[in-house]
């Protein structure tokens, strides 16, 4: 497979001749003769995500002495089912790495109170799973983690998907990062607005590309008999919400802003609710409601119930992930996937501001305790290199995710796991895998504590097992490789925490009062009031303690 070269800039402090590095949280570390180490000063962390990932190159690992054999213990959780005393995927760990592995989870639930127990008795494992980023930076005020900025010069293949805004998400105070993380296993931003194609042919229109045409649209698919039958039986959207809250509807609300907080050009804080992100996005789905292109239950039904508009043809836009469409789609039309046709995904918001939801979200954050390794670089280096390679791209990722690779299972032919010249990748495991019949059984939340370490949806492409099927895989995947390229905003929710004191309240009250804005019982001319309404609900609360967090200045009004 093709492998681009990825930019590391190195310090002076790791020339070709030296064979120690001091790491920016002051550690000092000796790397095998005649490799490279960078400083994690001089680390280019990317902006967004990739959209065309590359993977690990030769010699990334070479300051890891392979000779020298580690007894290591790792720790994550499982969601209720254990990996096998015998786990094939960490003999096969074992023997690639040189080390002796003991693997434990713990139920999800429990996570918080395994890792008090251990490091109160003084017997943590040398790798944890941190139940919570507040968890991480107890711990690291503590001075019990290693520093991450020891951990990420080890880690190239990371290093590629730890975004700018992840830094600052995991950075206490002080400057220090007491944890790892890279990308969630699904982000949010692989979920985007699909139309109907074929109602979009049988209308003669084309793919709107402004809040003017989207409503046009909307108002073809519930008058215009969009499907031919003769029926007023169309609909153009609904929102799925189970009655407390906008649903899918809510993907509008990146038309006209970023829909989080922000810090605006003039050092204040920027408030959806103050700045008019909000209204807008109301006030558009205001327009829906008035012109009646939604069902009566387009807010009180459930999601899973709200399948049969889609499933039954009977909507003309959902928003949704690319897969779970396409399949439970087609699926349900017989898996005849030529009708997979019949949807399209949007290459961009139709607004002439908007822009995607954001993606980049925290993934599983990992851990090294500092006594664990303190007075042993090798063992900080072969814990980096063995998580360095269970990440995308990475020389382990296939062998430790969805079961194991053919290298777990040598004599076993029947999955198709490989990289494609655009970064992307195929992981297709068939239904007769040893892993699923064997090993772990039928549960495959077994496999959960491996794909822990490293498992995304983002950029895994639909696997065709027959010429038949070749048409929904082919819709998953342009779908999912344009939503790689869209223009999305930036994930500055990452960087401030709501006082959860205050939500559960106030998010009543605005799930109401939007109820009321959208359908109209309630007027626009009455925003104010309801603006003054949340600030008094917790609203105020919510923007100084962002503030504070952000380190910026208050709105003006705001005291």
């Amino acid at each position: 497979m093709k492998r681009n070269k990825v930019k590391r800039i190195l310090s002076t402090a790791t020339a070709m001749a030296l064979t120690t590095t001091t790491l920016a949280g002051g550690m000092t570390v000796a790397a095998s003769e005649g490799t490279s180490v960078p400083a994690f000063e001089d680390i280019e962390f990317p902006d967004a995500m990739p959209a065309s990932p590359t993977q690990a190159e030769d010699g990334y690992y070479d300051y890891d002495d392979m000779s020298v054999h580690y007894d290591l213990s790792f720790e994550t959780y499982n969601y209720g089912a254990t990996v096998p005393d015998d786990d094939p995927i960490k003999a096969w760990l074992e023997e690639k790495y040189n080390v002796t592995l003991s693997f434990e989870t713990v139920a999800s639930a429990d996570q918080e109170t395994f890792l008090s127990t251990a490091f109160a008795g003084g017997d943590v494992p040398d790798l944890i799973t941190l139940s919570s980023k507040e968890m991480g930076f107890t711990l690291g005020g503590q001075g019990l983690l290693v520093d991450a900025k020891d951990m990420y010069p080890y880690m190239p293949q990371t290093q590629k998907f730890v975004t700018k805004t992840l830094l600052q998400y995991s950075t206490m105070e002080d400057g220090t990062i007491p944890f790892v993380t890279k990308y969630a296993i699904q982000d949010g931003d692989i979920w985007n607005l699909a139309i109907r194609q074929d109602w979009l042919d049988n209308l003669g229109m084309e793919m709107p590309t402004t809040e003017e045409e989207l409503l046009e649209y909307a108002k073809a698919c519930t008058f215009n008999d969009p499907d031919g039958n003769g029926q007023d039986d169309t609909y153009f959207m609904l929102g799925a919400g189970g009655g407390s809250g906008l649903g899918m509807l809510d993907g509008f609300g990146t038309a006209y802003g970023n829909p989080n907080y922000t810090v605006g050009e003039d050092g204040k804080l920027s408030v959806p609710m103050l700045n008019g992100t909000r209204k807008q996005t109301l006030e558009f789905i205001n327009k829906l409601c008035s012109e009646g292109v939604l069902p009566v239950d387009w807010y009180s039904i459930e999601w899973e119930q709200a399948k049969s508009y889609t499933l039954n043809d009977k909507i003309g836009m959902v928003r949704y992930p690319a897969s779970n469409l396409y399949q439970e789609y087609v699926t349900f039309q017989g898996n005849d996937a030529s009708k997979a046709a019949n949807w399209a995904f949007l290459p961009s918001m139709p607004f002439e501001n908007g822009k995607g939801g954001a993606g980049g979200n925290p993934g599983v954050l990992l851990a090294i305790p500092k006594s664990n390794v303190e007075g042993d670089d090798g063992k900080l280096m072969r814990i980096c290199h063995i998580l360095d390679a269970m990440v995308y791209g990475g020389e382990a990722y296939f062998q430790t995710v969805q079961g194991g690779g053919l290298d777990v299972y040598p004599d076993y032919d029947g999955d198709v796991r490989e990289y494609k010249e655009d970064g992307r990748s195929f992981c297709y495991v068939s239904q007769d895998h040893p892993g699923f019949n064997g090993t772990y059984g039928t549960d495959n939340l077994a496999l959960a504590p491996w794909q822990n370490f490293g498992y995304t949806l983002k950029w895994q492409d639909e696997y065709a097992e027959s010429e038949e099927a070749q048409p929904r895989a082919d819709a998953i995947n342009n779908s999912n490789a344009a939503l790689a390229e869209m223009d999305r905003w930036e994930n500055t929710g990452l960087l401030y925490t709501l006082p959860a004191e205050i939500q559960p309240n106030l998010n009543e009250f605005v799930s109401a009062q939007e109820y009321k804005f959208a359908t109209g019982e309630r007027s626009f001319d009455e925003w104010d009031t309801y603006v003054n309404e949340w600030l008094d609900q917790g609203g105020r609360e919510n923007i100084k303690a962002v503030a504070e967090q952000l380190g910026c200045e208050l709105p003006d009004g705001i005291e």
